[in-house]
């Protein structure tokens, strides 16, 4: 039986269109659920900031403090729950000792969180899912930060933030990083229409996702109704995620 941790990120997979990639998405290394193989097979010809920053991932790992890892494991019900990474790069969870999360990756987090919760509960069935923290501004019902993971589709980022706005545009939709556009509107309006998710998107810790207004008139309104209806399935789940 599958855990809810796992059936909701299924459920939202499931809600967005297919998963139609260019290639330079699919390789890239800046994906946030990257494996420890692929940034090391990079390394070698990386240069610059992008070699800094794959050493950086390769030797703290992931995880800072603020993260949360959301937790399921089967019949123990205090286990299963979302907790925050601590001060130091550790993880507390009830009635096991604090552990560390250094030189951990995203995309090690699960066989991570079953060999460490299998020291302490006999043939645990985990689920472990790390989240990614980031902000939803502009033409959006409850704008804010939000946890979500890094498999979600990016069309439920949105949703996730009550939903568009009357004026919204899925036209219009970027994500900041910094002064930096790092998801232009017109990849994102493909990536919507695709199903593409925020790790394919190389979305990262603190990006923005910057919803605009869409044009006026009938053809606008006709333009924001037809991607809403591909997303509502999932609003109601992704609202109540984490």
């Amino acid at each position: 039986m599958r855990s809810p941790v796992r059936l909701l990120i299924l459920f939202l997979l499931l809600a967005g269109a297919p998963v139609l990639l260019r290639a330079q998405d699919s390789v890239s290394t800046g994906r946030a659920m990257a494996s420890r193989a692929e940034l090391e097979a990079t390394l070698a010809t990386a240069k610059g900031e992008q070699r800094a920053e794959i050493q950086r991932r390769l030797s703290d790992g992931d995880f800072r403090p603020g993260d949360l890892v959301a937790l399921s494991v089967v019949e123990e019900s205090t286990l299963s729950d979302t907790f925050t990474v601590r001060t130091g790069q550790t993880l507390k969870l009830p009635n096991i000792p604090e552990f560390s999360l250094h030189g951990l990756l995203r995309s090690e987090l699960q066989d991570f969180m079953q060999k460490k919760i299998a020291e302490y509960v006999r043939n645990p069935q985990v689920d472990a899912v790390a989240l990614i923290r980031v902000a939803v501004t502009g033409a959006v019902n409850r704008p804010g930060f939000f946890s979500v993971p890094a498999e979600a589709p990016a069309s439920q980022v949105v949703m996730i933030a009550g939903g568009p706005t009357n004026q919204a545009s899925f036209k219009k939709v970027e994500v900041h990083r910094g002064d930096s556009v790092v998801v232009t509107k017109d990849r994102m309006d493909l990536a919507l229409g695709a199903g593409t998710s925020l790790d394919q998107l190389n979305i990262r810790g603190g990006d923005e996702f910057v919803v605009g207004q869409k044009p006026g008139g009938f053809r606008g309104a006709l333009q924001t109704f037809g991607l809403i209806a591909g997303v509502l399935s999932g609003a109601y789940f992704a609202t109540r995620l984490f």
